[in-house]
């Protein structure tokens, strides 16, 4: 009997004869576990994609906040924090942090405000204690500020600290929380 060896240019899968060599069957166990792995890949994206969606959301959503009480501060503090030596100064810091009817209602007193702190020789700084935000609804919120202010003047007010609350309204201009609405809560 003679031994034919096999071809050596047949391709894999391929027998020497030039033809296709069938594969083996597969078990009903293999393609259930490739299934079941496929599912539990199919799975495991969806709720990483679901963590990481919502995990976004809750970054964005504490920006926000720290940006609004980050706003209500200094613009509490701009608003306590005055000196009749750059009385002007102060006053274009609460114009630049505020917004709307506030603002043009704080511009159009602004002169008369100057002139009586330079009168009475005025200097306040204001220092916040605490800040929360009390309604927040879309790029609007209503932040309560308790504030310690310390005044003098050329009547003879001492700088003992005076505690304050303040209900400030922050919203979204031009890309920056600013003040549209201020007053003191009883």
């Amino acid at each position: 009997m003679v031994e034919v060896a096999p071809d050596q240019d047949a391709a894999p899968g391929e027998d020497a004869s030039g033809e296709d060599a069938a594969p083996g069957p597969r078990t009903p166990a293999v393609t259930a576990g490739v299934a079941v792995l496929s599912v539990l890949a199919l799975a495991f994206l969806a709720v990483s994609g679901y963590f990481g969606y919502t995990h976004r959301q809750a970054e964005q959503a504490a920006q926000q906040r720290s940006e609004i009480l980050d706003a209500a501060r200094q613009g509490v503090v701009n608003l306590t924090t005055m000196d009749f030596e750059r009385a002007d100064e102060g006053v274009q810091k609460v114009l630049d942090d505020s917004a709307g009817e506030f603002r043009d209602e704080f511009e159009a007193r602004s002169t008369d405000l100057v002139a009586v702190m330079r009168e009475a020789r005025v200097k306040s700084v204001g220092e916040v204690r605490q800040a929360a935000i009390e309604r927040q609804d879309g790029d609007s919120a209503d932040v309560l500020v308790a504030v310690a202010q310390k005044v003098s003047n050329a009547g003879g007010a001492a700088e003992e600290p005076r505690g304050q609350r303040m209900r400030v309204t922050v919203q979204l201009e031009d890309g920056t929380y600013k003040i549209v609405k201020a007053g003191f809560v009883q």
